[in-house]
């Protein structure tokens, strides 16, 4: 989780930096090759080296492809409908962010870890293919410089918005990083959780779907909901750990919450009033990768010295706080 999550931070802002007025359609096509090289390389990996580099490659390439996305959509489309095609570009990445991770241990399931690899190499051929026959040239607009996220920064709103996100992405997965072993604590039967992680992906998706339909005219209520939907689960699903209904009950709570929250963040951060549309939303990326990495990470020290419940906790109290911060907001004009 910490080196994709590294490299796509570092990736997501390098894209726009030095990718210059290169035609977009290339950067994206080579952006889905290094992906596809990743993955075939993960399938072969003789060691845990080699398996790292091709984790390091598949961070560059997702850190890079989400920034990216944003500007070929919105050169796709014409001006009055750029804000439904930047829509159209998170609502993928939170598809994928909330059905990877599931349909990823379905496979693993029933094969092995080399063969979600396998399954993600077909879809990245299938991506390629897809970009290759379908999109057309996308010359830049623009050249990106180290300024416009200087600017950016500065702007108070911008600033607000990226704690949120740190917040509620290090939390997230500080506490899914662990959530197997928590199932596996609570006694549900190995059949029973390839079940319920593909229900939690089918339910996070038809969450999101939802969301996107209260957030023009609700944004902070809907944001402010689905923190405290989050918090619910982080909080009990320790204590409750005997009981294994409650146990799935609450886990596909939990899959409502973060079906919507990366929606509301991307949505939120993307109402910010600037000049610097690319840089804002390559920060979006840097934010969100450094802080899945960073809350991997720390969910695995407080687990190693306080245990899993401690690490539930901590991700609620991270979670409640973001909520309070939000609730307190006040928009700058």
């Amino acid at each position: 989780m910490t080196i994709p999550g590294m490299m796509a931070a570092v990736s997501a802002p390098g894209v726009m930096l030095f990718s210059g007025r290169t035609d977009r359609r290339r950067i994206v096509l080579w952006l889905s090759f290094i992906l596809l090289a990743g993955c075939l390389i993960a399938t072969m990996a003789p060691s845990f080296a080699v398996l790292l580099l091709s984790r390091a490659l598949i961070g560059i390439s997702l850190g890079a492809f989400w920034a990216m996305g944003l500007s070929v959509a919105v050169e796709l489309v014409a001006q009055e409908r750029a804000h439904k095609a930047a829509a159209a570009v998170f609502a993928g990445v939170t598809a994928a962010m909330i059905l990877g991770v599931p349909m990823g241990s379905l496979v693993a399931e029933y094969s092995s870890w080399r063969g979600a690899f396998v399954a993600a190499a077909l879809i990245a051929v299938g991506a390629f293919l897809a970009q290759w026959r379908l999109l057309p040239a996308v010359p830049a607009q623009s050249h990106v410089r180290l300024t416009d996220f200087k600017a950016f920064i500065r702007l108070p709103e911008a600033r607000k918005s990226i704690v949120m996100i740190a917040a509620v992405f290090a939390a997230h997965f500080a506490a899914y990083t662990y959530l197997a072993p928590l199932i596996h604590e609570a006694g549900i039967p190995s059949e029973a959780v390839t079940v319920l992680l593909l229900a939690y992906g089918v339910i996070g998706f038809a969450s999101n779907l939802v969301a996107s339909r209260f957030l023009e005219n609700n944004l902070k209520a809907t944001l402010f909901a689905s923190k405290i939907s989050l918090v619910i689960p982080f909080l009990f699903l320790p204590v409750l750990v005997i009981f294994p209904k409650f146990e799935t009950v609450l886990i596909l709570l939990w899959a409502v919450a973060w079906g919507a929250l990366p929606l509301c963040l991307n949505t939120w951060h993307r109402s910010i009033e600037t000049e610097h549309s690319e840089a804002a939303a390559a920060m979006f990326t840097l934010t969100a990768q450094i802080a899945i990495a960073v809350g991997s990470s720390l969910g695995g020290v407080v687990v190693d010295h306080f245990g899993l419940k401690a690490n539930f906790w901590m991700s609620a109290l991270i979670v409640i706080l973001s909520a309070l911060y939000l609730a307190t907001h006040r928009k700058v004009e």
